[in-house]
């Protein structure tokens, strides 16, 4: 892999993480959610969880958390990584 390929994929991979804040913003505000509410089922704060929802953020966070906010939010961490199909939302049970 060229240095040229390396710098294309980690601007990929910062997209792609800033996409999933924008989820977790979309499932909590379809949730009824408040950020503070949210913040409080996963144990961070609510700065910290405003950072990671915020459009154009650079923040990163552990696989982790991901886990935990999918579980918060009723659904499958994998949800969390994948586009919104607004048509077809599945909520864990």
């Amino acid at each position: 892999m060229d240095e040229k390929q390396n710098v294309e994929f980690t601007v990929l991979e910062l997209n792609e993480i800033k996409k999933i804040g924008q989820r977790v913003a979309f499932y909590r505000k379809q949730r009824h959610m408040t950020q503070g509410e949210l913040a409080e089922c996963v144990s961070i704060s609510k700065s910290y969880l405003s950072k990671i929802e915020s459009v154009g953020t650079d923040i990163t966070f552990s696989l982790f958390l991901l886990y935990k906010l999918a579980d918060a939010l009723k659904l499958e961490p994998y949800q969390l990584l994948m586009p919104i199909n607004e048509d077809y939302l599945y909520i864990k049970k």
